[in-house]
């Protein structure tokens, strides 16, 4: 797979991710979700480390660049994520939760 072709797909994945960062920020869980799956099909297609060509600087800086973009939206959709987390626990415990 042509490096060209890799760093499209790590960029489709990084821009999948602020649509889910925004979807979760709008507690839009359904399109959170479809959003999940298509981000997944993406990442499918990331080769593997080994059956690529080695990335040049500028690719490489590109590639870093989206993965740093992707953990920080992912960090982000998890602390919104964690109330929502925290009270379904509490539900499946038997536990009411009040706020």
């Amino acid at each position: 797979m042509p490096n060209s072709d890799m760093l499209s797909l790590y960029e489709a994945v990084t821009e999948i991710s602020q649509q889910m960062l925004e979807a979760a920020r709008q507690k839009d869980w359904d399109g959170y979700g479809k959003l999940e799956i298509l981000c997944q099909g993406y990442i499918h297609q990331i080769p593997v480390h080994g059956e690529q060509a080695p990335l040049t600087p500028e690719a490489l800086e590109r590639k870093i660049a989206c993965l740093k973009t992707i953990l920080s939206n992912d960090k982000e959709i998890m602390d919104l994520m964690q109330p929502w987390m925290l009270r379904l626990t509490d539900i499946m415990n038997g536990q009411s939760f009040k706020k």
